[in-house]
Formats: C-alpha cells, sequence, structure tokens
C-alpha cells in the first residue's frame, strides 16, 4: 500500500466488500507491490510514461501479465494510467526507484521474510506470549537479511533525520555524542552536520555496523550495548528504535548505565514509537497496534507508552522528560530528558 492513504477502503465501501476481504487483497498488494519493483517496472518509467506493451518489451515480460500488474500498481496508487501510458506517482518517485535516497528496493528481503515466514507464526505468540524469533539475533547470522533490514530503516531515517536533529536539544559546547544501536548512523551523522564541534561513537552490533553511513568524526564501534562498558563524558546520547526491543529490566538497566555515561545537562534523546502517541486518527492507531504485534512476533519487544518512558526516566535520574513528534517525522517520536542531578543508588 502507498504510505499515505489506502485507496482499496474506498473501493471496498463502494463494492461492498466485506472487510477480511479487504485484508486479503491487502497481502496481494504487497506482493503486487514487491513484483513490481524486482522486475524493474518503476525504475523503467524514470524516464516518462509508457505503454504496458512498451514496458514488456524493453524488460522482456510477457505483456498480459504486465498489463495487469500494472493495473493493479495504478489501483492501489503507485501508478497513474492515461490512454493507455503509465506513469509514476510521486509516491513511487520517492520510495520505489533505485535513485531515490529514500528508495525502499533493499528492504524487500527482509520485508518478505517477516511477512511470509515469521508473521504466519503469530497465532503460537498470542498462545503462549514468546516471540517466533528473535530478529536482532537473526539478523547477526543472516548478513543479507541485516543489509535488507538496515537499507530500508535507513531510507525511512534519511527522510527524517533533519527533522529529527532540529528538535534535539544539544548543550552548548557539546563535543561528545554517543549512539546507542544506532546501526546505519544516519541520525548521528545529521547532528554532526549541525553541529560542527561534536563527535559521535556509534555502537551496535557487528552486522548492523556493516551499512553505516560514514563521516569524518563518526566512530564505529561493534559489540552489545547491553554487555559492553560504554563509557563515560558524553554530552548526548541517542537511543533511537531500541527501547521496544527491551524487556523492563533491560530498560530499567541500560538507562541507569547512560545515567552515569551523561556529562551534567547533557541531554538524553529517545527516538521510538508511543501507545499514547500524539498521532491522530483511527487508522494511525491501527499502524501502531500492528506495529506493536510484529514488535511481539519478531523478537519479543513492545511499544510502550510515553507516560511510562517519562517515568522510567526519572526513576534513572535524568530530569525533564518531554515528549515531542518533529512534524517531518511520521515515524518516530522523541523522549528527551536531561542529564540527572545525581546517580540514584539501587
Amino acid at each position: 500500500m502507498p504510505l499515505f492513504g489506502n485507496p482499496l477502503e474506498a473501493a471496498a465501501h463502494r463494492l461492498s466488500i466485506l472487510p477480511p476481504m479487504l485484508d486479503y487483497f491487502g497481502v496481494m498488494g504487497l506482493h503486487a507491490l514487491i513484483a513490481g519493483m524486482r522486475l524493474g517496472l518503476f525504475d523503467a518509467l524514470r524516464g516518462g510514461p509508457a505503454t504496458a506493451a512498451d514496458l514488456a518489451r524493453s524488460l522482456g515480460l510477457d505483456p498480459h501479465a504486465t498489463d495487469v500488474l500494472l493495473r493493479g500498481l495504478a489501483g492501489l496508487g503507485y501508478l497513474r494510467a492515461r490512454r493507455g501510458r503509465y506513469r509514476l506517482t510521486r509516491t513511487a518517485r520517492v520510495w520505489l526507484t533505485s535513485d531515490s535516497p529514500a528508495c525502499l528496493a533493499e528492504g524487500l528481503y527482509f520485508w518478505e521474510r517477516t511477512a511470509c515466514v515469521i508473521w504466519p507464526q503469530l497465532e503460537r505468540t498470542v498462545r503462549d506470549g514468546s516471540p517466533v524469533t528473535s530478529l536482532y539475533a537473526l539478523t547477526e547470522s543472516e548478513p543479507e537479511l541485516s543489509r535488507s533490514f538496515q537499507a530500508w530503516t535507513a531510507a525511512v531515517a534519511g527522510r527524517q533525520a533533519p527533522a529529527i536533529a532540529a528538535a534535539i536539544p544539544v548543550p552548548a559546547g557539546a563535543t561528545r555524542m554517543l549512539d546507542v544501536g544506532g546501526g546505519h548512523a544516519l541520525y548521528s551523522v545529521e547532528l554532526l552536520r549541525r553541529h560542527p564541534g561534536l563527535r559521535s561513537t556509534v555502537i551496535d552490533l557487528p552486522e548492523a555496523l556493516a551499512s553505516a553511513a560514514a563521516h569524518p568524526r563518526l566512530t564505529l564501534r561493534a559489540g552489545s550495548f547491553l554487555d559492553e562498558d560504554l563509557g563515560g563524558g558524553y554530552d548526548v546520547i541517542l537511543l533511537f528504535n531500541v527501547m521496544h526491543c527491551l524487556d523492563d529490566q533491560e530498560v530499567v538497566t541500560l538507562l541507569a548505565r547512560l545515567a552515569k555515561a551523561l556529562n551534567p545537562g547533557g541531554t538524553i534523546a529517545i527516538g521510538d514509537q508511543f501507545g499514547d502517541s500524539l498521532m491522530p486518527g483511527r487508522a494511525s492507531r491501527t499502524l501502531l497496534h500492528l506495529l506493536h504485534l510484529n514488535y511481539l512476533v519478531a523478537g519479543g519487544g513492545r511499544i510502550r507508552d510515553y507516560k511510562e518512558m517519562a517515568r522510567l526516566l526519572r526513576e534513572a535520574g535524568f530530569t525533564r522528560p518531554r515528549h515531542r513528534r518533529p512534524l517531518r517525522s511520521p515515524a518516530t517520536e522523541l523522549a528527551i530528558a536531561k542529564a540527572p542531578r545525581f546517580v540514584p543508588t539501587r
């Protein structure tokens, strides 16, 4: 489906299609999208409109099947059709063409693995509460899966990193930043761009760092942030898309360690999704619930409310927690707090 809007809902209402059937067609839509990307249809349309016959000829495809697929992709909102010629929509040009910085093509393997192999075992997770797999252990053992996962998360991060970086209050004179579980490192790179006196260390598992962006003031450190010494003397700490992967005790322990690692007056910025999200509307809430299920089935994680996150920050000694949702950051909200006045004993 396009990332904004759902053309199938209006069609389903007009045709009196039952909601379960609509979800079934949604699965078909995912596979139509993946096929269109792998066959090169979106890249072939970068130069301008073309007919189904032209595309089939240039890509070596069956003309009739190509025409049917193009009609489906147009119905899903990825293409526009006029007088038998197809062209890209803005959504397709931004997210589905290989020359776009936000291209999601490299994430297809991860999408297929999650949707077609892991998610069909959701029933088991709901029965006993255990995840189907540990996603991060899985990506460390499968480099191709890790590359695919990092590629699509980087595509999203690249679009929202400027807004995220602008919303993080970096202390005056800050020189050291720690990016915990930073993987692709794009949030660090954007903050380094905005703050020339800052240097950043990204700590993550080896396969996650294999796709990290490069920057002269960026240091990559392979290891588990749950076990290894994190060091200290940091002015800024980033913690993006990490909290939903951890259980309650891991969160408490990690925040306590980060409190010790942050300089007085420093900033901790947690980027994640929150259950009491500021996002309006039924569709947004539904996406959040499905994402929560995804974290459960693919790793045993969960989405926490911002109120819970603020409480955990205070208990670790951090002060003045704030909730921010940058306007150009639809996938990530922020919990921002200041360094503790004292390090609590436990």
